[in-house]
C-alpha cells in the first residue's frame, strides 16, 4: 500500500520536532553535546506521547556518521536505515511478545559482539514492563555493566510494574500528556500540509478526545480526512463520523438543570439518544463536565487543571457565577454516586433521566450559616437606623419668633459649663451594646432578670434553652465576657440549662399542632423568602 497514515508520515525525525516533550528532548540533546549519555535509559509516560519516537531519534543521534550529534543529519546511510527500520545494529523489541527468559539470554549473548556498521549497538525494548520476573533477573548484570558499544533504551506505560532493581540501573525520563494547545497547533499544521480546511472547533474537539496523546489525535484526524473527498469538512460531518458528543449538548443539559427545567432536560436526553451516541459513554462525559464546572468555580478560569479550550472555559465560568461551589459539588457527587446504576442498567436512557431529574431537587440556595449571618447583619442595620432617627420640631410662627427674640435679648449670660461627671454604666447600658452587636442574643438576655449591682461578678442562669440558642450563646460567650468586663468592670458567667423534654402529648394533638405550625403564615412566608424547606418542628 502506498498510503501512509499520518502518525507514520509525519513522525518526528529530530528532537525539535517532538511535540510537547521539551524537558526530555532538551536534556537528551545536552547530554549528547557534553558526552554524558547514560548506557541505559527508561522512557515512561501515557500512550502516544513520543517514547518510541524519542528512542529512535536518540539512536540516530548516537550513530549518525556526523555524530554523535544532538541533531542527526537524517541523510546518511545509518540514519536512513534506522528511519526505514533496516539498521542491523538497532534492535526494536516488543516486550509483550519477547518476554521469556530464553529470549533475554539470547540478547545477553549477542551484546558481546561489536556492531557491524554503526557506532553503537542499541536495544530498544517497548512495553518493557511485560517482561517476566525471570527475564528481568537475567538482564540485571548486563544492564548494569554493558559493553562500551551497547545501549539499552526502555519504554513503558506502566512503570510501577518494573522491578526496583531495574529502575535503579536506568536513567529515567518521564513524559507527560501533551497539552490541548500543543495538539491543536500540531493538527492545524498537518491539515495545512495535507490541503484540508477544518474548523478550529472541530480540531479542538479532536484534540480533546485524544486525551493528551498525539498518536490518538492523528488517528482520529485520519478517520476524518478519509471520510470526505472534499478539502473542506464541516463540523457536523466530523461529529457523525467519529461519534463524538457535541459540547453544546452538555451545556444545554446543564442549563436545563440550573433552570430547574425538567421538560427541557428530558428533550436534551432524547436528542442525544436519537443521535446514536452511546448513552453510557455520554454519562461518563457528563461526569467529566460536572467536574470541570467544580474545578473552574473553585480555581478560576485560568486554571490548567481543566483540559478544554479557552473559549469553553470562559463559557463555563460565566454560567457558574451565580451558583456556589457547594451546589456544584453536590451535583457532581450525585452523578458519581449513581454511576454504577447507569453502567449496570438494562435501560440506560431511563436510568440517566432519573439521575438527572434528581439533580433538579438539589437546592442551589445558600447555606444556613450564610443566611444567619445575613440576618444578624440586617438586624444590626435596622437597630442602628432606628437610633439615628432625629426628632425635628415644627418651625415656630412669627409670634413665637418675636417672643423667642425678646427672651434671647433679656436672657442672662450663659453659665460656664460644669466639668463632665463620669457616668457609671449599668446593666441596661450593657444590654444596649449587646443589642447593637448581637440582636438575637439580646432577645435572650432580656428574658433574664437584671443582676444585682452590689455583686462583683455577674452570674446569668439561662433556663430552658434550645440547642440552637445554646450553640449561639456558647459561640459568643467570650465576646460577651470581654464587653461586660470593659463596660461594667465585672466578670460575666453564663450557666445554660438545656430545654427539658416535656411529656409526649397524645398522637392526635401532636399531628394537629404540627399541621398548624406547617400552615402558619409566618412559616409559609419564611419558606418563600429563603426558598427553604422545613426539616423539623
Amino acid at each position: 500500500m502506498s498510503y501512509q497514515v499520518l502518525a507514520l508520515k509525519y513522525r518526528p525525525q529530530t528532537f525539535e520536532a517532538v511535540v510537547g516533550q521539551h524537558h526530555v528532548t532538551t536534556t537528551l540533546a545536552n547530554a549528547i553535546s557534553s558526552d554524558r549519555v547514560a548506557h541505559a535509559l527508561l522512557f515512561t509516560g501515557p500512550r502516544g506521547t513520543g517514547k518510541t519516537t524519542i528512542a529512535r531519534i536518540l539512536a540516530k543521534a548516537m550513530n549518525c556518521e556526523k555524530g554523535p550529534a544532538p541533531i542527526p543529519c537524517n541523510t546518511c546511510k545509518i540514519c536512513t536505515d534506522i528511519i526505514d527500520g533496516h539498521c542491523s545494529d538497532v534492535f526494536e523489541i516488543d516486550g509483550a511478545s519477547n518476554n521469556s527468559v530464553d529470549q533475554i539470554r539470547d540478547l545477553r549473548e549477542n551484546v558481546k559482539y561489536i556492531p557491524s556498521s554503526a557506532r553503537y549497538k542499541i536495544y530498544i525494548i517497548d512495553e518493557v514492563h511485560m517482561l517476566s520476573t525471570a527475564a528481568f533477573n537475567a538482564l540485571l548484570k548486563t544492564l548494569e555493566e554493558p559493553p562500551d558499544h551497547v545501549m539499552f533504551i526502555f519504554a513503558t506505560t506502566e512503570v510501577h510494574k518494573i522491578p526496583a532493581t531495574i529502575l535503579s540501573r536506568c536513567q529515567r525520563h518521564d513524559l507527560g500528556r501533551i497539552t490541548l494547545d500543543d495538539i491543536l497547533k500540531h493538527l492545524e499544521n498537518l491539515c495545512k500540509k495535507e490541503g484540508f480546511d477544518i474548523q478550529k472547533q472541530s480540531l479542538e474537539l479532536i484534540a480533546q478526545q485524544a486525551d493528551g496523546s498525539v498518536r490518538d489525535s492523528l488517528s482520529l484526524l485520519d478517520r476524518v480526512l478519509s471520510s470526505s473527498i472534499d478539502s473542506k469538512i464541516d463540523h457536523t460531518t466530523i461529529l457523525d463520523n467519529l461519534g463524538i458528543i457535541d459540547r453544546g449538548m452538555l451545556h444545554d443539559l446543564t442549563c436545563a438543570i440550573f433552570e430547574k427545567n425538567g421538560a427541557r432536560l428530558i428533550e436534551c436526553i432524547e436528542t442525544i439518544n436519537h443521535s446514536g451516541i452511546d448513552l453510557k459513554k455520554y454519562y461518563s462525559d457528563l461526569i467529566e463536565h460536572f467536574r470541570n464546572l467544580c474545578v473552574l468555580k473553585i480555581c478560576g478560569k485560568n486554571t490548567q487543571a481543566v483540559n478544554i479550550p479557552e473559549s469553553e472555559k470562559e463559557k463555563i465560568f460565566q454560567s457558574t457565577l451565580e451558583f456556589s461551589s457547594e451546589y456544584l459539588t453536590a451535583l457532581l457527587q450525585t452523578v458519581l454516586n449513581e454511576e454504577l446504576l447507569v453502567k449496570n442498567s438494562t435501560h440506560p436512557k431511563t436510568a440517566i433521566e432519573m439521575v438527572l431529574l434528581k439533580l433538579l431537587e438539589i437546592n442551589p440556595g445558600q447555606q444556613i450559616d450564610q443566611i444567619l449571618l445575613r440576618l444578624d447583619t440586617l438586624a444590626k442595620n435596622i437597630a442602628g437606623a432606628s437610633r439615628n432617627i432625629e426628632y425635628h420640631a415644627p418651625l415656630p410662627d412669627d409670634t413665637d419668633r418675636q417672643v423667642s427674640a425678646v427672651k434671647e435679648e433679656h436672657s442672662p449670660l450663659p453659665a460656664q459649663p460644669m466639668p463632665p461627671v463620669e457616668k457609671k454604666h449599668t446593666w441596661a447600658d450593657f444590654l444596649k451594646k449587646v443589642e447593637t452587636a448581637f440582636p438575637f442574643i439580646f432577645a435572650l438576655l432580656t428574658k433574664i432578670p437584671a443582676p444585682p449591682e452590689s455583686e462583683d461578678d455577674i452570674i446569668l442562669h439561662v433556663n430552658d434553652c434550645s440547642a440552637f440558642d445554646q450553640k449561639r450563646l456558647e459561640s459568643k460567650e467570650k465576646q460577651l465576657q470581654d464587653l461586660c468586663s470593659s463596660l461594667l468592670g465585672r466578670h460575666l458567667t453564663i450557666h445554660i440549662s438545656p430545654k427539658k423534654k416535656t411529656a409526649p402529648a397524645s398522637r392526635k394533638k401532636e399531628i394537629k399542632a404540627r399541621q398548624a405550625a406547617y400552615n402558619h403564615p409566618f412559616v409559609v412566608d419564611a419558606q418563600k423568602l429563603f426558598n427553604g424547606q422545613i426539616i423539623n418542628i
